[in-house]
């Protein structure tokens, strides 16, 4: 043995003993021959680019994968070769050199609808019955009696949450969950029955069952102010955002976010407090997820505008009849002769309203017409600038 050479290189590569240098030999050799073997090809695992050693079985639902030295694998791993998804049943790390894992071809995908909504996808491979004995190579990838299939998908954050009765549809039928197994780590084996497709709710062009009212449909609205507002220079303006999901208000478990078209006329804290800078307009977008609302700022001066308006008229109409409005606005007490923009609305002030009708308006006047049923409408008006704005309640009434 060659004391000195081992003291020489001792803890040049973190070796630290005789087998910790053969070991980082072994590598080195393995990472030179690696790209020359004709088995070494390029795939695309868990959405990273990797390049592997993958060899045939007699089957051809399975392979042999072999990553390069210090590049793990791991069970549940979805490989993807040839543009066909692969996941990975039965990985061995070998000695610390490198990893070594079985490869299962995945016939489709299951999708479903999560608990917040969102659409998931995971690959899945069709397994044998006896799930501790993977077999495969023995060719014992079954379709159970009585229209049952065991598939095996990734264990995650998302399928972890997967229970009993969960439904699923592919192979143009809907199928449900019997049985789970997660005492393999990294994987979930699924037993699955048939199940009845249901065309209320299931979505058979997607292969998503439990579609249909489940899945979600965010909206974001910006309660205390309209799409432009204005605000002062020595004034801040808190932004009250709802966020609803098919229509239920929900809570905020993800931040929504605030950007500034132009960051040196106001700033936006993370909350959602807008603070002026200085004279001039901007805009703030919000965001979640996938959606947005964009509203602008106008910050004027503190000792400029102080805009009102008032909407003149009578407090109901009777069904089927119409009455006139007039509105007015005023600059710091100065009446001032702009045009108006006004629009009804149900009560809370922002779906259209089917009791009334707003038939004219011309100036600074309009006419409404009351449909034939009783409620309450909200009038809204609005100046040239919208700085001005201001609503009246009035009273759909019956004849008598």
């Amino acid at each position: 043995m060659n004391i000195d050479y081992y003291k020489k290189i001792n803890n040049a590569y973190n070796t630290k003993n005789a087998r910790d240098i053969d070991t980082y030999n072994v590598k080195k050799s393995i990472n030179i021959q690696f790209e020359k073997n004709p088995s070494v090809f390029d795939v695309v695992i868990n959405n990273n680019k990797r390049s592997v050693v993958i060899t045939s079985s007699t089957k051809d639902q399975t392979k042999t994968i072999i990553s390069k030295p210090d590049e793990s694998l791991t069970n549940g791993d979805i490989v993807k070769w040839k543009n066909i998804n692969w996941i990975i049943i039965d990985c061995d790390p070998r000695d610390d050199i490198y990893s070594k894992g079985v490869l299962l071809k995945c016939v489709s995908s299951l999708r479903w609808v999560d608990s917040t909504g969102e659409i998931v996808e995971s690959p899945f491979a069709l397994t044998n019955d006896n799930i501790t004995n993977f077999g495969v190579d023995d060719g014992k990838i079954i379709e159970l009696p009585n229209e049952r299939r065991n598939v095996v998908i990734s264990a995650n954050e998302k399928t972890d949450e997967l229970t009993k009765k969960k439904r699923f549809i592919f192979d143009g039928r809907a199928w449900s969950i019997t049985a789970i197994n997660k005492l393999d780590t990294g994987l979930n084996y699924l037993t699955l029955k048939e199940d009845l497709i249901n065309n209320a709710t299931d979505n058979l062009e997607l292969e998503i069952a439990d579609y249909n009212g489940n899945v979600a449909n965010y909206q974001l609205k910006v309660l205390n102010v309209k799409d432009v507002v204005a605000i002062e220079e020595n004034q801040t303006l808190q932004l009250n955002v709802e966020l609803t999901n098919n229509s239920k208000v929900i809570e905020v478990y993800e931040k929504i976010t605030y950007s500034v078209a132009d960051e040196t006329i106001i700033s936006v804290s993370p909350t959602g407090l807008v603070t002026p800078l200085k004279k001039g307009t901007s805009k703030i977008t919000i965001s979640f997820r996938n959606i947005s609302q964009t509203i602008q700022i106008n910050v004027t001066s503190s000792t400029t505008n102080n805009y009102t308006a008032q909407i003149i008229g009578d407090d109901f109409i009777k069904y089927n009849m119409t009455k006139s409005f007039t509105c007015s606005f005023k600059d710091n007490g100065i009446d001032r002769q702009e045009k108006a923009r006004f629009w009804l609305s149900e009560t809370d002030s922002v779906t259209p309203t089917t009791l009334a009708t707003l038939i004219e308006q011309d100036g600074q006047v309009c006419k409404i017409k009351a449909n034939n049923k009783k409620g309450r409408v909200i009038l809204h008006v609005e100046n040239s600038t919208r700085l001005a704005y201001t609503t009246k309640a009035i009273e759909i009434k019956s004849l008598l």
